[in-house]
């Protein structure tokens, strides 16, 4: 089974994605801790599910089962995006990233889906602050936690904006031996469209990186660009009557009589298909009660955050009225002395303007004083 979508599987995807904008989120599901589902609505359109699977896949689907429950994760989505129209999509090239843009009025949130590693779902407000994320990690190069900036790694080399120089850099400098894997892991094409780019350019996939000239390196971007720029027309491969993978196009890695080919009017459909063909197994007993208890520490953290955040605003007021606390209490001393011979009315008009008492509310006998 094909596990993870590559930077150009994305690429196409995203060609087709483009469909949801404009669209309204209807309600967001988290049934399960590594899968998100975003119901959206659109005008003449109806609703449409995107269906993320944390790390693996992303692709529109028909949702017609039962969702279950949601977990804190796709609460805290639910309370932060609910209403938000989607307004656009882009992939962080070359990157396995996905930026989607949402607004409401004049508020923009993004949410990031990484698809690298185990996957991520990160969201942050419009100056890409973290608002929150599915797991929160610390890095080398970067931290993934609320109220910090996001940042994402990035490859030395864009595949989709190469120039023959940075490839002929990348094969000089290679510390691989066969032009394949240099193609795969330090241009980072993954092993099938490495395959492909070989076979396309008639390259010996086993060649050392560092014997390939100019006109072998112009081929093989040639190849690259011919690729990237394909028009979709996707299809499932069979072996033996069993899925094996799916492609955005005719490949020659797949020419041979031995595959079949099940042909779809987009890419989505296929990735949606191949991914359908591998049922999960049963969830047990067992399984439904770690889901509920997962579900019950995810709230609880999200909720110990919150109480984390307030205390800290209290204990900064509670410090700030402790410095100033002799002005505080001759404020408070003068007002009690004149509440004895004025209403707090008549005390009020007379403070108007006042340097440091700025507002004062007869009614609940409040002051707002500025320290």
């Amino acid at each position: 089974m094909k596990k993870q979508l590559s930077s150009i599987d994305l690429h196409f995807l995203v060609r087709e994605l483009e469909q949801l904008k404009d669209s309204r989120i209807d309600k967001i599901y988290q049934p399960e801790q590594n899968l998100i589902l975003i119901s959206f609505y659109k005008t003449n359109a109806g609703k449409r599910f995107l269906r993320i699977n944390i790390g693996q896949s992303i692709f529109i689907a028909d949702e017609k089962n039962e969702i279950g429950d949601t977990l804190g994760f796709g609460m805290f989505l639910r309370k932060h995006l609910d209403g938000y129209f989607l307004t656009g999509i882009e992939q962080l090239k070359p990157e396995r990233i996905l930026k989607f843009i949402f607004k409401v009025k004049d508020e923009k949130k993004y949410l990031y889906i990484e698809f690298f590693g185990k996957g991520n779902v990160i969201l942050c407000n419009e100056h890409d602050v973290i608002l929150n994320a599915l797991e929160h990690h610390d890095f080398r190069e970067r931290s993934v936690r609320p109220k910090l900036k996001y940042v994402y790694p990035m490859m030395n080399y864009n595949v989709f904006e190469l120039k023959e120089g940075d490839l002929a850099g990348i094969f000089n400098n290679s510390k691989k031996d066969s032009v394949i894997t240099s193609l795969a892991t330090e241009l980072g094409l993954g092993g099938l469209y490495s395959e492909e780019v070989c076979l396309s350019s008639g390259i010996d996939k086993n060649a050392n990186p560092k014997n390939i000239d100019e006109k072998q390196t112009h081929l093989i971007l040639n190849s690259i660009k011919k690729i990237i720029n394909n028009e979709i027309e996707a299809k499932v491969i069979i072996d033996d009557n069993n899925v094996i993978d799916f492609i955005p196009f005719d490949f020659n890695f797949y020419s041979g009589s031995t595959y079949d080919k099940k042909e779809f009017g987009s890419f989505n459909e296929s990735v949606s298909y191949f991914y359908s063909q591998f049922k999960e197994v049963k969830e047990t007993e067992y399984d439904k009660k770690l889901k509920s208890l997962n579900r019950i520490i995810e709230e609880q953290r999200l909720a110990i955050s919150e109480l984390k955040k307030e205390e800290k605003e209290l204990r900064e007021k509670g410090e700030m009225i402790y410095h100033n606390y002799q002005l505080i209490k001759e404020v408070l001393d003068e007002l009690n002395k004149a509440s004895k011979k004025y209403s707090w009315k008549e005390i009020k008009e007379k403070l108007k303007g006042h340097k440091t008492i700025k507002e004062i509310n007869e009614k609940d006998r409040k002051v707002v004083v500025e320290i």
